[in-house]
């Protein structure tokens, strides 16, 4: 066996608290995240139940329990073997849902069920054309409530389901009247402010006259449909426009949004049908709801692999089945490969953050807290020594990451 580097020795002896590591590929990072499970259950008191190891793919999930199994049997340790928990965050949540489906439709006010014989839909193109039959099914019945945003809906239908999904992975639920999640009112509208100062700074008129606003503005409307506010006589747009772009009356968008996502709730649940995202949002609310699902689903330790990968569902979820602040969270910035799935990289960019933010939204009722511990200052670990690169490549790869994408762009 190879002798372990500095850093992977400190990851390693490092148990407790919250512990964030940067590890780049070749580093040892999965052998790493062994060898610090196997001392967590060395210690006298930990026991393999109380640590869960969490990752984004099965076959991640099955080559860690593989590790951890085969290290314990090296060490004479085989009966913790059947205790080991290593599963990806998809399975965790589903079998969350699938321990207490009659408690879902509470949280939601709804009198369809949910039962054990719910299953998990993988295949994107039929949760695609389930989502397209809804919709349809949706429009027929309510559409005339809703105008001409009803039939823009309906031939857009993806574009509502993919807005509907960001809602989900941001943690923003509706409930029977309104909406549920951390600051939803800004998660709506977005970053108004970051919006009108992007559009001001493409408003300056070029050396060729005209501004950036005005040659998108008339590339989307290329036949002349809708009617272009006017220029001003230097040749850009008004700030009015730019104001109104930027934060335009959207209530009645909102309301649709809300209904839609609320009918598409109780239609699933109904089939007894979930996504990755359904099912990730009910785990959130049985864990959010009751106190009962989260002490049967609680653990002393958590590791999560791929950190990256994650989204503000869940974290929130991640910080509700720990009884004790022992987060280890492991992955790189760089290598987000779920941006599909609404990923926040901000979850490993901005963690400390983060986890007082989430931690603030999920204890605001006193009497029931959801995060049991106050949270210490996260330490940071990072994995620096690359056992599969020579150096050049490496050097060449940071070089890579430094180039511009256009000369506008900048380096942070």
């Amino acid at each position: 066996m190879i002798e372990p580097n500095d850093s992977q020795k400190k990851i390693r002896e490092t148990l407790e608290g919250m512990v964030v590591v940067d590890a780049g590929p070749g580093t040892g990072k999965t052998h790493t995240i062994v060898e610090r499970y196997i001392n967590l259950i060395k210690k006298p008191d930990v026991s393999p139940s109380d640590v869960l190891l969490l990752t984004f793919t099965n076959n991640a999930a099955a080559e860690m329990d593989e590790r951890i199994k085969a290290r314990l049997s090296e060490l004479g340790m085989s009966k913790d073997s059947e205790l080991v928990q290593t599963k990806t965050f998809d399975a965790f949540c589903l079998s969350i849902v699938l321990d207490s489906p009659d408690l879902v439709s509470g949280f939601f006010g709804f009198k369809e069920k949910l039962t054990r014989a719910a299953t998990l839909q993988q295949n994107d193109t039929l949760n695609k054309e389930y989502f397209r039959r809804f919709i349809d099914g949706f429009l027929n019945y309510r559409g005339a409530d809703y105008g001409d945003i009803a039939i823009i809906a309906s031939e857009h239908p993806f574009s509502v389901m993919r807005a509907i999904y960001k809602l989900i992975s941001k943690g923003l639920i509706p409930l029977e009247k309104g909406w549920f999640g951390n600051d939803w009112h800004r998660i709506l509208t977005g970053d108004t402010e970051k919006i009108y100062d992007s559009l001001l700074s493409n408003n300056a008129v070029g050396s060729r006259g005209g501004c950036a606003n005005k040659t998108v503005l008339y590339d989307i409307d290329e036949e002349n449909i809708y009617n272009p506010p006017g220029l001003t006589p230097q040749g850009n747009l008004p700030l009015e426009s730019l104001q109104s772009a930027a934060d335009p009356p959207r209530e009645d968008l909102f309301r649709f949004i809300h209904d839609v996502y609320y009918a598409y709730i109780k239609q699933s649940v109904s089939d007894n049908r979930l996504t990755f995202g359904l099912n990730a949002m009910l785990a959130f609310t049985l864990l959010y709801n009751h106190r009962s699902v989260r002490e049967r689903n609680s653990y002393r330790y958590l590791m999560i692999d791929e950190f990256q990968d994650t989204n503000a569902n869940q974290m929130m979820v991640s910080l509700m089945v720990l009884k004790e602040p022992n987060l280890c969270v492991v992955g790189d910035w760089k290598q987000g490969i779920y941006g599909f799935r609404y990923v926040s990289i901000e979850n490993i960019t901005r963690f400390e953050e983060k986890v007082v933010e989430y931690r603030r939204f999920l204890n605001d009722d006193p009497s029931d807290p959801k995060v049991r511990f106050k949270a210490p200052e996260a330490k940071e670990l990072p994995l620096d020594v690359n056992y599969r690169s020579s150096q050049q490549i490496i050097d060449t790869a940071f070089q890579c990451i430094c180039l511009k994408g256009n000369s506008s762009d900048p380096l942070d």
